[in-house]
């Protein structure tokens, strides 16, 4: 929760900018259209690309440039460095402006005429001396030269004296950042209307970038539409300056020669002819300009490598070949869908390198093509070259004056038809660029919509879920991979031996807990121990227990040594037996010696009354483990053994036998057969659960009867770990307060009306 109170407090407001454009199939009829159907106000479209032309990176760069976007500045916070767009009082212009240069500067304005600036440093640097200029004057600051001025709209008093962060990036990288966040799509299947969204941290900055690039886009949409014209009226003006100086000549030649008069003067016949050979001329000229055309094509062809969509387009000079212009439109668009697809100069796209081979194949188709007009235009050529001989050969039959003055008029006919039709295209095509308007017209001004990030109810609603599903997490995996024994639930799903208590967590360092803390958590529970025990042999009078556990540290000893305790403060005589021979230390406990003990006896060298010491607790009495055997198994295997449980019984009514752990050795097996009762001692969070496994087998398969299990060392308790010490020091005490007598009690009667109460809680517990 305190991670999303942090997200939402200090994470920028992204706000989603959205606005709408119309693209027109058709144009509005213009003055040109009413006067003839010209293809230079119809040129073909492919509305399939204007997604893609709207996002491309030279006209995004353009807009970034004209915007000046690649100088921000930045106002430094606490917790967050944010972009000052919509509210910094001044802005920047680069007179110099070098797209591989990037910098960052720290500008404080002092006063509404002046600021200071220098160069930004993440650390104190005290040699970096910013310098003072005034607003409105070019400087030059390392290798940036900019202009710092007002934007009148907005106040400078109330940012007098804080530090604004100026940055200069890379146009292209700017550009980039916009194409990448820049959406484009059309409003429904069939529409002509473009949705633009874009989303940022500066709502106000993406507006201006939407409107830019719809300006931008509508400009760039009526320069194409243009640049047929333009290149057309270049065409036939280049045309229209080498015929002009041979008109000019003929004409003077014709003045020279004589007035209309003279014309009139002429024989029929020689009219006849001469109107018969200004026809063929007409001809003639049409197909010079037809000429002159292919060879612009061929040279355009084999000059241009990337600028096929700025062709001059054949129906424009009267050239109606349908295979010709179809091929040419067909180039024009592939042109345009290259220049669309194109979005870096490094970045090679896959689609791009087809449709330039798709490029080169229509450019031979063209040339082909080309051949195959040429060569039936020369083959009109030489037809009317027959007819204008034939004419001529008529011609030399006529007075050499009307021959001179018929060759003249024949030029300037001939010239004169190429200038006028020439003259009439360039009309045509002027009129078609005066009549173009843009198709591009916006439908939605861009707007700024609700902030979508950050979401604070899903935020705090996910960080809760999180908060709660990471703890349970951990809780489960630590379940799952926890292979040691935590409660009586993970004993009662593993064996079928009984629960018969739990023993608390021992807070003192010495194992006579009983002794030294009677009214204790730890001491109460033996007690409930010792009665259970009495349960569950049926109260009789003489008692011969063993404890045991798997391992060493589990603590069987401090078990004995307790339960031992708890007897003999009742009033019965009870003997502590330590059977573990290999590491004998049942001694240290009471301060007493281990020259004798059970290896002494069951090897012979000492009686049974020889090997009794005593305690320091009344009644309570101990045999040591004896000096170290070399054969300690062999040992209890032999009568002796059946002897010395013999004599204990005699002379004591507990027996209480501390053996080795059952994983390492076998002598608690052998010890079994003469015990009553067996308590195996579990340590919580330390006994491995193999191990209770372990034991239900030994007693599924008969190797240990009568056994119940004891789990020790309880310091957790609550909801999954049954009984615990709590509920052992809160019942010992409470009943300790009302008779003190029960801790000294050696009716057996009470301790039995106590373990049926504490076996029914378990139950209920259960």
């Amino acid at each position: 929760m305190a991670v999303a109170f942090y997200q939402n407090r200090y994470s920028l407001r992204i706000h989603p900018v959205s606005s709408s454009i119309l693209i027109r199939e058709v144009q509005e009829v213009g003055g040109a259209e009413f006067l003839y159907k010209n293809v230079l106000i119809d040129p073909y479209r492919n509305y399939l690309n204007e997604p893609y032309i709207l996002r491309s990176i030279p006209l995004i760069e353009d807009v970034v440039r004209r915007l000046n976007f690649q100088v921000s500045f930045y106002r430094e916070g606490y917790f967050l460095t944010s972009e000052a767009y919509s509210y910094v009082p001044i802005k920047a212009h680069l007179c110099n402006p070098n797209d591989q240069l990037v910098g960052q500067f720290i500008l404080i304005l002092l006063d509404e005429y002046s600021y200071s600036i220098g160069p930004y440093s993440s650390g104190d640097d005290s040699d970096d001396n910013p310098q003072v200029f005034k607003l409105a004057d070019s400087i030059k600051v390392d290798d940036f030269e900019f202009c710092i001025t007002r934007i009148q709209q907005r106040s400078i008093k109330e940012f007098i004296g804080i530090p604004f962060l100026l940055t200069i990036q890379k146009p292209s990288i700017i550009a980039e950042s916009y194409v990448n966040r820049l959406k484009v799509e059309w409003a429904e299947k069939g529409a002509g209307v473009l949705n633009l969204s874009i989303t940022g941290s500066n709502p106000e900055k993406e507006i201006d970038f939407i409107n830019e690039l719809i300006s931008r886009y509508s400009a760039r949409d009526l320069e194409n539409k243009n640049e047929a014209a333009i290149h057309t009226i270049d065409f036939i003006q280049n045309q229209l300056r080498s015929i002009k100086d041979s008109l000019q000549i003929v004409e003077f030649q014709l003045e020279r020669f004589g007035n209309e008069s003279r014309i009139k003067d002429m024989s029929i016949e020689s009219q006849r002819l001469l109107s018969k050979l200004e026809t063929f001329q007409v001809q003639q000229a049409e197909l010079l300009i037809r000429q002159n055309y292919y060879e612009y094509l061929e040279t355009y062809l084999s000059r241009s490598s990337g600028q096929l969509d700025q062709i001059i387009l054949p129906s424009t000079m009267g050239i109606s070949d349908p295979i010709l212009s179809s091929l040419i439109s067909k180039m024009v668009d592939l042109q345009l869908e290259v220049k669309s697809y194109v979005q870096s100069e490094h970045v090679s796209n896959p689609l791009i390198s087809i449709k330039l081979e798709r490029l080169k194949e229509l450019r031979k188709d063209v040339q082909e093509a080309l051949k195959a007009l040429k060569s039936t235009d020369n083959i009109k050529s030489d037809f009317l070259a027959k007819q204008m001989h034939a004419i001529e050969r008529q011609l030399t039959l006529l007075p050499a004056s009307e021959r001179q003055l018929i060759s003249i008029q024949r030029n300037y006919a001939l010239l004169e038809n190429m200038y006028v039709f020439l003259m009439q295209k360039l009309s045509e095509a002027g009129i078609s660029k005066a009549a173009n308007t843009s198709d591009v017209e916006m439908v939605n001004p861009p707007v700024k919509g609700p902030a979508i990030s950050p979401k604070p109810a899903q935020n705090y609603t996910v960080a809760a879920m999180l908060g709660l599903a990471i703890p349970l997490l951990i809780f489960v995996l630590f379940e799952i991979f926890d292979n040691k024994v935590q409660s009586k639930e993970d004993i009662d799903k593993m064996t079928s031996i009984p629960f018969i208590g739990g023993i608390g967590h021992n807070t003192s360092s010495s194992n006579l807990t009983v002794k030294d803390r009677p009214k204790s958590g730890v001491a109460e529970s033996f007690r409930a121990l010792r009665s259970n025990l009495n349960y569950f042999t049926s109260n009789k009078v003489k008692q011969v227990f063993m404890v045991s556990s798997s391992i060493s540290g589990e603590g069987k000893t401090f078990t004995t040594i307790n339960l031992a305790t708890v007897f003999a403060l009742s009033g019965k005589r009870t003997l502590i037996v330590g059977a573990d021979m290999r590491r004998p230390k049942l001694f240290e406990d009471f301060d007493r010696s281990n020259e004798v003990g059970l290896s002494t006896f069951l090897s012979g060298l000492n009686e049974f009354d020889a090997i009794i010491q005593d305690t320091s607790i009344q009644d309570l009495y101990m045999v040591s483990g004896g000096p170290v055997p070399p054969n300690p198994s062999e040992l209890l295997l032999t009568d002796r053994f059946e002897l010395f449980i013999r004599k204990a019984l005699e002379q004591f009514d507990f027996v209480i036998i501390d053996t080795p752990p059952l994983a390492l050795v076998t002598d608690a097996f052998v010890i079994s057969k003469f015990v009553d009762h067996t308590v195996f001692v579990l340590r919580q969070n330390y006994s491995h659960k193999l191990f209770v496994r372990n034991i239900d087998e030994y007693h599924r398969s008969g190797k240990i009867k009568h056994i119940s299990m004891l789990l020790n060392d309880i310091y957790k308790s609550g909801l999954g770990y049954g009984y615990g010490q709590d509920y052992a020091y809160h019942y010992g005490y409470s009943y300790g307060q009302g008779s003190a007598a029960y801790y000294t009690d050696d009716d057996d009667s009470d301790d039995r009306v106590l373990a049926k109460k504490i076996l029914r809680s378990f139950r209920k517990r259960s």
